[in-house]
């Protein structure tokens, strides 16, 4: 019923005064909000205001045009530092296959509130990745370096949208330069048994690469695509990867670098969450 007495029914307050809110009032605060990230549709958004609500809760939903790319249900919340309330941050992975622009809207409402608030309108577009070296880093959800370990069971890259086209490596490693133009290697290597190759080999295999014994500043796994073979980079439309249940992080970040130095001139492609045992497609 969209009226009654030609009153919005959203918003149920004294209609004809047969409806009254109960507890809390309305959240009456719009949300601020700022944005980061689109590579393969991965999004950060911050409500720059949290601080403003009392136990809040956060609706977010994305748009192109009419159609939805994102449902409010697919968002991850993380709470608080205190644990007592929602935080800040939200993520989600747009894997629409349109390239059109996002709008995603924000709106905010608190504990015994019936009513939500006006929404916060933001736009990304996704985008793709092109860089001689493309390095997978364990983050804090914010993405800080840490030294929370990851494990990677698989990873491939592809020059199409959910896994299709040119697949890099383009044959199962065994080793780290096994494949020709390719080369693979981590800021940290324990021992063979977790070589950064067993990333790239026989995705039947239960072999994987992990961090064992990092710190935050050597927490990573990259690929490299040589220019002797590739006098051009490759486009990373997606990419698909499989986390073993050995990590420690909760997150990840992909950064691209056309030098490898990774000293302060790569591209930072945005934070993307992970699901350990679990193949997630990216793009």
């Amino acid at each position: 019923m969209a009226s009654i007495s030609g009153v919005s029914t959203s918003d149920i307050n004294g209609i004809d005064g047969f409806f009254t809110t109960q507890g809390g009032g309305v959240a009456s605060t719009t949300p601020t909000i700022s944005l980061t990230g689109g590579t393969f549709g991965a999004i950060s958004i911050t409500v720059t205001n949290a601080s403003s609500y009392t136990n809040p809760n956060y609706s977010v939903q994305a748009k192109v045009g009419s159609t939805v790319t994102v449902l409010d249900s697919t968002v991850v919340r993380e709470l608080d530092s205190s644990s007592n309330h929602i935080g800040s941050l939200l993520t989600f992975v747009d894997s629409n296959s349109s390239t059109s622009q996002r709008t995603v809207s924000v709106k905010a409402q608190e504990f015994g509130s019936f009513i939500e608030s006006a929404a916060a309108t933001a736009t990304y577009t996704p985008a793709f990745i092109q860089n001689r070296y493309i390095r997978i880093r364990g983050v804090t959800e914010a993405g800080a370096d840490t030294s929370q370990r990851i494990a990677i069971l698989n990873v491939r890259f592809y020059t199409g949208s959910a896994g299709s086209g040119i697949e890099y490596p383009t044959a199962a490693l065994t080793s780290n330069t096994s494949n020709t133009g390719i080369e693979v290697s981590a800021g940290q290597v324990f021992n063979q048994t977790y070589a950064p190759w067993k990333a790239c080999d026989n995705p039947a295999l239960n072999t994987w690469y992990w961090s064992l014994g990092t710190n935050a500043a050597n927490n990573w796994w990259q690929i490299h695509w040589q220019s002797g073979t590739y006098s051009n980079k490759p486009i990373i439309k997606s990419m698909i990867v499989k986390f073993a249940i050995y990590g420690d992080a909760s997150f990840f970040k992909l950064e691209g670098s056309d030098t490898g130095s990774f000293s302060g001139e790569e591209t930072d492609y945005g934070v993307f969450p992970i699901i350990e045992n679990t193949v997630q497609t990216f793009g």
